[in-house]
């Protein structure tokens, strides 16, 4: 397949007046040459196929207890937001009901999805600060334990990729070390970390921040927590939620002065009632009300967002003055390198996996590709 574009962005670059080829669900170079295409995009904005490394569902399913057949339903939902892979992102769960829905997604990653790709799982929970649960039921929150560990990433069979750990629990450093040493990202959140507890996180190779600012303690000149060492350490990873609503424009402008634009991940965080009416919700066995969009816990704790990933992109823009290219990154080749699957995805190179989304100007998903196929389309 010869893709033609106008405008492509990849790796913080702007491409133009070119034609993609695809060969075997993956990308085969670009030619500037005039050529035959079969695929006319030269309207729209092409991009590699999005990434939303932490969301926990939508439409009613909940990725800690989404069914087999329903996880294929998320992935069309996520296609139609722009997204080529999704991390299923569970809560803080019983270690049987985690174990239970980690061989749940490995079926179904084994099997396929007729929508974006899964990518993997993402632990968020149980070894969180009761303090900075947020949305997270107390009386499930438990100590780290490396034996619990090692279950997990037996259920997970390979799949899973990134796990929250609160740095300043008991155990929690050798938990860290533990799951780096098996392949797994480690990513520190949920937490009332001091400058040093985070340090010591990072130092043991956790790098990445969950939802940074959210679920964290505050910034404090002589102590500056987990916020602050993520915002000073070039290792880190910072994960943001561009809605407005968990963080508010300045404050993410903190951390695009703060961070290399290489170091700074877009998600969505989103939930069950993303793209559901108002009402009362139970996320992962906590009661919840949606109001205009925004879920809050019925202690008025914020409970995920009702974001997609093609707004995420349109607020960084539009809102945040970043450039298209720039911000294009924090979707693609930022989580995917974060996630280590950066020689597979995230970008428009040779030999990539052929993951594509295109917007209209606008930021409307215009059409989503995943392995050279197309699955969704709006033109």
């Amino acid at each position: 397949m010869n893709i033609l574009f106008k405008r492509a962005y990849n790796r913080g670059a702007t491409l133009t007046d070119g034609i993609l080829k695809v060969s075997d669900g993956r990308f085969d170079g670009i030619t500037h040459k005039d050529g035959s295409y079969d695929l006319d995009l030269s309207s729209y904005r092409v991009f590699p196929g999005f990434i939303d490394m932490h969301t926990h569902g939508a439409l009613g399913h909940d990725s800690l207890k989404v069914s087999y057949d329903d996880l294929n339903k998320l992935s069309d939902h996520y296609a139609s937001c722009g997204v080529s892979t999704f991390l299923v992102t569970t809560s803080t769960a019983p270690l049987a009901q985690l174990e239970h829905q980690f061989n749940v997604v490995s079926d179904r990653i084994e099997a396929g999805t007729s929508g974006a790709s899964i990518g993997g799982i993402y632990a968020e929970g149980p070894y969180l600060c009761a303090k900075f649960r947020g949305a997270h039921a107390e009386p499930l929150l438990r100590t780290p334990n490396i034996d619990e560990a090692k279950r997990l990433i037996t259920a997970g069979r390979g799949n899973l990729r990134v796990f929250t750990v609160a740095p300043e629990l008991p155990g929690a450093i050798d938990m860290i070390e533990y799951l780096v040493q098996n392949g797994v990202k480690v990513s520190l959140g949920h937490t009332a970390a001091t400058m040093e507890e985070a340090r010591l996180g990072l130092d043991a190779g956790a790098n990445i921040l969950v939802h940074t600012y959210n679920a964290m303690a505050g910034l404090n000149h002589r102590n500056v927590g987990l916020l602050g060492m993520g915002l000073v350490r070039d290792d880190a990873y910072c994960e943001i939620i561009c809605d407005f609503i968990h963080v508010c424009p300045e404050a993410c402008k903190i951390v695009l002065r703060c961070k290399n634009s290489d170091k700074v991940i877009l998600i969505t965080d989103s939930v069950a009632p993303t793209g559901m009416p108002d009402g009362a919700y139970n996320l992962s066995d906590l009661d919840c009300i949606v109001k205009d969009g925004i879920a809050r816990t019925v202690e008025g704790a914020l409970a995920g967002s009702s974001l997609r990933s093609n707004r995420a992109l349109q607020n960084v823009v539009e809102t945040l003055d970043v450039p298209v290219e720039t911000a294009a990154k924090m979707l693609t080749i930022n989580p995917a390198t974060a996630l280590g699957l950066e020689k597979e995805i995230g970008a428009l190179d040779r030999g990539y996996r052929a993951h594509l989304t295109a917007l209209d100007e606008n930021y409307n998903v215009v059409l989503t590709m995943v392995d050279g196929k197309i699955v969704y389309d709006n033109r």
